[in-house]
């Protein structure tokens, strides 16, 4: 008896010849979010096992505390593709996402945040990645104090001017092909904004707009402005340029103040007059060169950091399913092409 079989007949026995042949990655990063984990992890396997033939869902594990890594480590023996990895210690959330990045393998790479955004959305953010688009932006309506929404257009002006470009409400959805992942893990260090890097990639970009699935955390005027200072320090130097300039601006007035006083001496003998205008001047000269010195400070930190031979994460350990995707499954293709339409040169058809 012949128990040799070709590759079409194992087509026609199996369904999962439909599916796309791109490999798909989900990243996400959780930080004691057990229960959103429990309520989404199922839900993305299901969709990612119906739609594509290749798939993983990275979970890192951002030193939680909770019950995160027993309820992980149970579903590893229910769920296939599943890779657990667990860090050594807290670290930023672009950290912990770009550690998410190194570790992917897929054609396409998801960033998707387990707390907020709906599952459906994967799909089409592959579909508009696959449409040619190498960065895909989710794109929803944020939650946002009043302060904030009035102060946002003045932050997104200073953040234009070094190259941070976003769409309005743009959320932490992203779906990167291959080559844009490389670019952005080969270009800088983590801690400097990743977003930025992302969207400076200089492959083509465009949106997905969607509805978050849970309102997210309100974005206060404090933390906008102090995340604007960070993007602006750790991604360029042209703040450092302002400072100079403020610091030239400042010397130029105390310069004008001092002929100012020279000429009043001359004119009229009662030199207390200028008192107050002194001391004003003096109180303003002082804030111009404190805000200096705390600019300088922080880029001082920037190359402190840079020169530090320190990795930006460490991985205690990495977990993986113990179910087989397809134990059936034959690696050998009749033909060395795909017939999945692929604009952004990932996968076999490149």
């Amino acid at each position: 008896m012949n128990m040799m079989i070709s590759y079409q007949e194992l087509v026609r026995t199996f369904p999962s010849a439909t599916k796309k042949d791109i490999f798909v990655s989900v990243v996400l990063s959780c930080k004691d979010q057990a229960e959103d984990l429990k309520n989404k992890i199922r839900p993305i396997n299901d969709l990612l096992s119906k739609n594509y033939v290749d798939f993983e869902i990275v979970i890192i594990d951002n030193h939680s505390f909770d019950d995160t890594e027993t309820y992980i480590t149970s579903l590893l023996t229910e769920l296939e593709s599943i890779r657990y990895i667990r860090l050594s210690s807290e670290v930023s959330a672009d950290v912990s996402l770009s550690a998410g990045l190194e570790n992917a393998i897929g054609d396409f790479v998801v960033l998707f945040d387990i707390s907020t955004d709906p599952v459906y959305v994967i799909a089409n953010v592959v579909e508009k990645s696959l449409a040619g688009s190498d960065v895909v932006i989710g794109v929803a309506k944020q939650n946002s104090s009043l302060a904030y929404a009035i102060v946002r257009p003045i932050m997104n002006h200073f953040l234009s001017r070094i190259g941070y470009k976003l769409p309005r409400n743009a959320t932490n959805l992203r779906c990167l092909s291959r080559r844009a992942v490389n670019a952005v893990t080969a270009n800088g260090r983590f801690h400097h904004k990743m977003m930025m890097r992302i969207s400076n990639t200089g492959f083509t970009s465009t949106t997905e707009t969607y509805e978050l699935a849970q309102v997210n955390e309100k974005k206060i005027l404090l933390s906008g402005i102090r995340d604007t200072i960070k993007i602006m320090i750790f991604n360029s130097t042209k703040p450092l340029r302002w400072m100079s300039l403020l610091g030239v601006f400042g010397s130029f007035l105390a310069f004008i103040f001092s002929l100012y006083s020279l000429i009043v001496r001359i004119i009229n003998n009662h030199v207390i007059e200028g008192w107050t205008t002194q001391i004003i001047f003096m109180s303003i000269l002082f804030m111009l060169i404190f805000t200096m010195l705390a600019f300088f400070g922080e880029y001082l930190g920037r190359l402190l950091d840079d020169r530090s031979e320190h990795t930006d994460y460490n991985i205690v350990y990495e977990k993986n399913s113990s179910v087989m995707i397809d134990s059936h499954r034959v690696n050998v293709l009749t033909e060395s092409t795909s017939d999945v339409i692929n604009l952004v040169q990932t996968g076999r058809n490149k």
